[in-house]
């Protein structure tokens, strides 16, 4: 008998060194250009934060609706739980000058004056060169429609079982994607790019169901009803050799004034004075959002051994169709360079011929965005060798190639996108199409439980998430770095098998750099590219840190029963002993 027991631990300890090693040889043959995203399940479940996600073979609780919603076979019979987590996400960005950049036609330079490459005068200096910035929070409320400063993912999940019934059901609601971010001081290079951004897609109703086929396998299916919001402010400019040149000749013209010739042709000064590389141009607002994109989650979990645990979960992709408000407040200087194209007898025509404005206005209208959140695939293997610990390890393959651009179709030509065709933008008057060309994710993570007592777990946590954004395709707005996600915390559970967990999660992410040209998005001086690189001649850096807090409490329905029976007899009591009208 003691020597059977010898060999069963012994075989034990084989599967887990193999088992360990076939994880690490995956990961390691990944291919290194695989990609992931920031905003995907960060605030999902308490457990899964501690544990850096890696809990596909042994799902968290109720938010097994979505990691595996076979895992709700799990639960007690009746079960109720309800969360919070608070995000902390700190991104700064700096941004330097260029020393090769060649200065503008007009003199303008991201370098100083007496530099070899520098600005013709203190004023024609780009006010950014140097400066940095860091972000605060931000979130949409959807019932407010209105955005807060600052991150909350709450949960609430309830699941019951008939007594030795096969089937389980649940209910619960929970944010599986979601960012936001504000970088609103005066002089924050960022605002340029991201003044306030924010994308999140909220399930408001996920009901679910699983099947305990046997007591080693399971298989189970949520569906998603969500709302999807986009919103989004930024400053904007043109740092360009077009601006440029309409500075230059706006500068040469303002004493140019040749009577009645000049009214009838090109009133002085012409372009209505210009616009500077470094001027600001417009501020641009747009709110969207989708209060109807399902999906769906399906999950299988498999324990062959009472010590092992296999998992698989298929997330269905999310097609999302946004409708909101946009609206462009111009510069004083943008408005007077349209007006000029009115004056005249020549140039309204001009301006016809180019479909260019002739009167500066705001504008403002709907705007539509359609897009797909990626599909989803995530395994995992859980390893319970001895009581006192158990290992966990997750692979996780995301379609964010299926992002190809973002694309803002307004409901009228947007003057600013009418100006960008002269340049080469092939978008339209009004449709702003920015380009992304996302890559699929393979990330993978890694956790650890243990086990020194029945009524308290200690966890640990470690996920590799790389960016999915290409670096030519780099930009200050939700394009996020590579990050590595460090996960601890700790559960208790009561007497009345109450659970309670709480989880602490620090995300580091690497530096980015992109030089000066590096990307179509951001820096490019490329006479082409006008939408949209308001950083041209500067070499830009980011870093990104995030801290998140996360607690969760779940108990059996008939322990919440009893607590909110305790507390109505508290609050009779109360009401009895406060009123002096009450006879009783």
């Amino acid at each position: 008998m003691m020597r059977r027991a010898v060999n069963t631990l012994r075989m034990r300890w084989h599967l887990l060194a193999v088992s360990t090693l076939a994880v690490l040889c995956l990961l390691i043959s990944a291919p290194r250009h695989a990609r992931a995203m920031f905003v995907e399940q960060m605030a999902v479940s308490t457990r899964a934060i501690a544990l850096g996600n890696a809990c596909t073979a042994d799902p968290p609780g109720i938010m097994s609706v979505h990691y595996n919603p076979a895992g709700l076979s799990r639960l007690p019979d009746k079960a109720f739980s309800q969360g919070l987590t608070l995000p902390f996400i700190f991104q700064e960005i700096k941004v330097t000058a260029d020393p090769n950049m060649q200065p503008f036609m007009d003199g303008s330079s991201p370098n100083p004056v007496g530099h070899p490459n520098g600005a013709s005068s203190e004023d024609k200096v780009d006010p950014i060169a140097g400066t940095s910035g860091t972000s605060g929070p931000s979130m949409y409320i959807p019932i407010l429609n209105d955005t807060i400063p600052f991150l909350a993912g709450p949960t609430l999940g309830i699941s019951g079982r008939k007594k030795d019934s096969k089937w389980t059901f649940a209910y619960a609601n929970y944010s599986p994607f979601a960012v936001g971010l504000t970088h609103e001081d005066s002089d924050d290079p960022a605002r340029y790019q991201a003044k306030t951004l924010g994308q999140q897609h909220l399930i408001y109703a996920a009901p679910a169901l699983s099947y305990q086929f046997n007591d080693k396998l399971a298989m189970g299916v949520t569906v998603g009803m969500g709302q999807t919001a986009t919103y989004a402010t930024l400053d904007m400019r043109m740092p360009n050799q077009m601006t440029a040149l309409t500075k230059v000749l706006g500068d040469a013209t303002k004493d140019l004034n040749i009577p009645v010739i000049s009214q009838m042709t090109l009133p002085p000064p012409w372009f209505g004075g210009g616009v500077g590389p470094y001027e600001k141009v417009a501020e641009l607002e747009m709110t969207m959002r989708d209060d109807f994109s399902p999906n769906y989650n399906v999950g299988v979990l498999y324990e062959p051994l009472s010590w092992l645990s296999l998992g698989i979960t298929y997330q269905s992709e999310i097609k999302v169709e946004q409708v909101g408000n946009w609206n462009v407040q111009y510069s004083k200087q943008f408005k007077a360079m349209i007006d000029w194209l009115g004056q005249g007898n020549i140039l309204p025509v001009t301006a016809a011929m180019l479909n260019l404005p002739t009167e500066g206005e705001n504008q403002s209208g709907y705007v539509t965005n359609n897009m797909t959140i990626p599909q989803r695939l995530q395994a995992g293997i859980a390893l319970k060798p001895i009581k006192y610990f158990q290992l966990l390890f997750d692979v996780n393959w995301v379609d964010w190639s299926v992002l190809k651009e973002d694309k803002f179709v307004f409901d009228r030509q947007a003057d600013f996108l009418r100006f960008a065709t002269l340049m080469g933008y092939t978008g339209g008057p009004d449709t702003m199409i920015i380009q992304r060309d996302f890559e699929d994710t393979i990330s993978w993570a890694v956790g650890l439980e243990l086990f020194p007592s029945d009524w308290f777990t200690w966890r640990f946590g470690y996920e590799w998430r790389p960016t999915s954004v290409q670096e030519d395709l780099y930009d200050a707005m939700y394009a996020v770095p590579d990050m590595h996600n460090f996960g601890t915390g700790f559960g208790i559970k009561t007497k009345s098998d109450i659970v309670i967990d709480v989880s602490f999660a620090y995300l580091l992410g690497e530096t980015v750099e992109i030089p000066n040209n590096g990307s179509i998005n951001m820096n490019s001086t490329d006479f082409n590219k006008p939408v949209y690189n308001p950083y041209a001649g500067l070499d830009f850096e980011e870093e990104m840190t995030a801290y998140i807090v996360s607690v969760n409490v779940r108990m059996p329905i008939h322990v919440m029963q009893d607590h909110l029976h305790h507390q109505a007899e508290m609050l009779e009591n109360a009401y009895h002993f406060l009123n002096p009208f009450d006879d009783e």
